[in-house]
C-alpha cells in the first residue's frame, strides 16, 4: 500500500501542496454557473460513479504500480482543469472509503493520480488549440484520443519516479512490471477517452467547456 511504501516525510510534503492546490481550485470554480446550469451538475455526478468504477478496477504486480483508465483527458476536456481536478479529488475519496488507498495517502494519490495528469491533459489541449488547425478531426483524434495516450504515460512515469525516488523499487523492477507494459494501458485509455469525446461533440458539442462550436465548425 502506498502508505506503507512511502516514506512520513514524503506523506507529509504531500498534504502541505495537495490542500493549498486544492483549497485554490475549489475558490476560483464559477460556483455560480455551476449551480445554474443542472446538465453540469448531472455531468459531474455522473462521471463521478463512471471514473470511480474505473479506478476501483486497476490491475498490478506490484504495489502501487497499477494500471487503469484515468479519465483525465475527458474530465478536463468536458469540464476544464479546475472541476475536473475537483471530480478526482472526490474519487479518490471514494477509493479511501472503498478501501482501495489510505485515508493518510490520499494526498500523494491526488498529486500523482489526479493533478499530474489533469494538468498534463490540459497543457496538451492547449498546445492543440495553439498550434493545430481547428479541425473538429483534430479535436477528437488528437485533443482527445493522443491527449489520453500521452497523459497515461505522464501518469505511469510520476508514479514510477516517485517509487524509484523513494527508493521503493528499482528501475529495473519498474521497467520490467509496469513501464514496459505501458503501451497496453496507452490504446484503452485513449479509445475510452476519444470515444467520449467523439460522441459529446457529435450530438452534445456545447457541454464541453474546451470546444467551440463557432471557431472548430467554420474552419
Amino acid at each position: 500500500m502506498i502508505s506503507e511504501l512511502s516514506s512520513h516525510t514524503a506523506l507529509i510534503l504531500s498534504w502541505l501542496i495537495s490542500a493549498p492546490l486544492l483549497f485554490y481550485t475549489i475558490k476560483t470554480i464559477n460556483w455560480a454557473a455551476f449551480s445554474h446550469h443542472s446538465g453540469v451538475q448531472h455531468f459531474f455526478l455522473g462521471s463521478l460513479l463512471v471514473v470511480s468504477g474505473f479506478w476501483f478496477m486497476r490491475a498490478g504486480v506490484r504495489p502501487g504500480l497499477d494500471f487503469h483508465i484515468i479519465a483525465a483527458t475527458a474530465l478536463t476536456l468536458l469540464m476544464g482543469w479546475r472541476l475536473a481536478l475537483l471530480n478526482m479529488a472526490v474519487v479518490l475519496v471514494v477509493m479511501v472509503f472503498l478501501g482501495v488507498i489510505e485515508p493518510e495517502a490520499w494526498a500523494l494519490s491526488f498529486l500523482l493520480g489526479a493533478a499530474i495528469p489533469v494538468f498534463a491533459a490540459y497543457q496538451f489541449f492547449l498546445n492543440v488549440y495553439q498550434r493545430m488547425p481547428h479541425n473538429p478531426f483534430i479535436y477528437i483524434l488528437v485533443a482527445g484520443f493522443l491527449n489520453a495516450g500521452f497523459t497515461q504515460v505522464v501518469y505511469a512515469c510520476s508514479v514510477s519516479g516517485w517509487y524509484w525516488f523513494e527508493g521503493i523499487y528499482t528501475l529495473e523492477q519498474i521497467w520490467r512490471d509496469y513501464l514496459r507494459m505501458l503501451p497496453l494501458m496507452m490504446f484503452p485509455e485513449g479509445i475510452t477517452n476519444g470515444m467520449f469525446i467523439a460522441g459529446m461533440v457529435s450530438f452534445h458539442p456545447r457541454w464541453l467547456s474546451t470546444f467551440d462550436e463557432d471557431s472548430y465548425f467554420n474552419y
